[in-house]
C-alpha cells in the first residue's frame, strides 16, 4: 500500500461508521530496494512519511516523517562503513531539500 490514506474516505458520509482497513493513497509510490528493506516515499498529495519495510517479512519496520512530501525517488549510498539514504522533499511554496537517514551500523 502507498500509506494509509483512510483519513480521505473518513469524510465521505456513504462510508460512516465503516472500519476501513490501510486503503493507500492515489498517488506514485517512490520505492528503493536495497538488499534487506523496502523504502517507501508516499509521494506528492499524500503524506510526508517514508516507509521503511523489511522484505523477508513484509513488517513495517518504520514509518520515518518527511518535512514535507517525497517528490523523488530515494538514493542510496555509503560513506566509509555507514549506508545513508536521501529522499527529495518538497511542497508547493516551500523549498525543495535533500533529507539524508543514516541506517543503524551493521
Amino acid at each position: 500500500l502507498n500509506g494509509d490514506g483512510r483519513d480521505a474516505l473518513a469524510r465521505n458520509p456513504a462510508l460512516a461508521g465503516v472500519d476501513l482497513p490501510p486503503v493507500g493513497h492515489q498517488t506514485r509510490a517512490l520505492l528503493l530496494a536495497t538488499k534487506t528493506l523496502l523504502f517507501s516515499g508516499e509521494g506528492y498529495g499524500a503524506d510526508p512519511i517514508l516507509h521503511v519495510i523489511d522484505k523477508a517479512t513484509g513488517q513495517s519496520i518504520a514509518d520515518i516523517e518527511l518535512p514535507a512530501a517525497a517528490t523523488g525517488l530515494p538514493m542510496t549510498y555509503m560513506l566509509g562503513d555507514r549506508q545513508f539514504v536521501v529522499v527529495p522533499v518538497g511542497a508547493r511554496g516551500q523549498a525543495a531539500e535533500l533529507v539524508a537517514l543514516a541506517l543503524p551500523a551493521q
